[in-house]
């Protein structure tokens, strides 16, 4: 699932480990210690969404409460499950971070919380954010923490640049010759990209779909390209309202001529 990101599975598998170990050192003592879940906290565009456990619905509405009042202009998603396992931070904690996360306008951001381990991921807009965002993510206990800075919404200039040398040093979004199917990685590029379009929420996007001549619709195959790319970007969390699609029939073969299969991304 999206919420956990690569980065933050090894943190919360170190978690599991440490709160096994305590469960088996209270049992070795003869205590029964109340059993403690996990909690994930992610924000992706105008979403935040809330995975993990809770102990009963109070508990859970006073979390989904407290989210709320503090993320008024966002949809809150519950994936809650209510059981035995209580939260592993207090909803105060929980709502704090995710507060902070909203006021500086952080993109791409999960926090993940479990016995023992305490992690967290975002990307902002400049450093003075990242700094407030630190600063909030230290209060709460959370000292395993990246935060990444990217060009904003007012350099769009330095973001067009960022994105280009991103997508260049990876291979670009290039499909098989005569085909929609893309060729190496270009969909694990798509989500990093989308992660420095999130930061700059008002940007519109083109994308220019590319296919050669010699297919017997290249317009239609270079929109169904530009389709693809399009799709996996939403699918990231990017606003559909500010993506456009382009298409140009390329003469050089699609075997011989890379970019005659490729689809550029263009902010605006």
């Amino acid at each position: 699932m999206w919420l956990v990101g690569a980065v933050l599975v090894p943190a919360l598998l170190a978690a599991t480990g440490v709160f096994a170990r305590a469960q088996l050192a209270a049992e070795a003592a003869g205590v029964s210690p109340a059993p403690v879940g996990r909690l994930v906290l992610s924000v992706r565009g105008d979403e935040v969404v809330l995975l993990g456990d809770v102990a009963d619905e109070a508990e859970r509405r006073s979390l989904m409460d407290g989210v709320r009042a503090r993320a008024v202009d966002l949809r809150v998603t519950d994936l809650l499950t209510a059981g035995h396992e209580r939260l592993p931070v207090g909803a105060a904690v929980a709502v704090d971070v995710v507060a902070a996360a909203v006021g500086v306008g952080a993109a791409d951001f999960t926090a993940v919380f479990a016995e023992g381990s305490r992690a967290a991921r975002a990307t902002v807009a400049d450093e003075g954010r990242a700094a407030t965002l630190r600063e909030a993510l230290a209060r709460n206990g959370i000292s395993d923490q990246r935060v990444t800075v990217v060009p904003g919404d007012l350099d769009l200039g330095a973001l067009q640049r960022s994105v280009a040398a991103l997508v260049r040093s990876n291979g670009g979004f290039r499909f098989e010759p005569g085909t929609a199917d893309w060729q190496g990685h270009g969909s694990v590029l798509v989500e990093r990209v989308a992660r420095l379009l999130l930061v700059a929420p008002r940007a519109v996007v083109s994308l220019n779909g590319h296919a050669g001549t010699e297919h017997p619709d290249p317009r239609g195959l270079a929109q169904q390209r530009a389709e693809v790319v399009r799709d996996l970007f939403v699918a990231q969390g990017v606003r559909p309202d500010r993506l456009r699609t382009a298409v140009t029939v390329d003469p050089g073969p699609e075997r011989t001529s890379p970019t005659a299969r490729q689809v550029d991304v263009l902010i605006g």
